[in-house]
């Protein structure tokens, strides 16, 4: 795996998503920018009922650090009161 995550480093397309075997999971190819190099990133993505991913771009982690620090904040109670009233809002403005 290591290899082929080189040569996609090296060679992949800008924003190219790689599958791998865990469901929800890819490598993602994120093209260099005026302050970093071109760098690949694990991301989050829901898979649809379509098998398709469910947004275009998902949650995006470079590190363990960030990973450590998403999963920090996801646990916080907070979050799913938040969505709620996110969820809630939305849906009245649907109607």
């Amino acid at each position: 795996m290591e290899n082929s995550l080189r040569d996609m480093l090296k060679h992949g397309r800008k924003f190219e998503r790689l599958k791998i075997d865990e469901r929800g999971l890819f490598i993602r190819k994120i093209p260099p920018s005026k302050e970093n190099s071109a760098y690949l990133a694990v991301e989050i993505n829901p898979i649809g009922q379509d098998g398709k991913p469910v947004n275009k771009i998902g949650i995006l982690i470079r590190s363990q650090n960030e990973l450590d620090d998403i999963r920090a904040i996801l646990s916080q109670k907070k979050v799913d009161e938040i969505l709620q009233t996110v969820e809630k809002v939305s849906n009245q403005h649907a109607d």
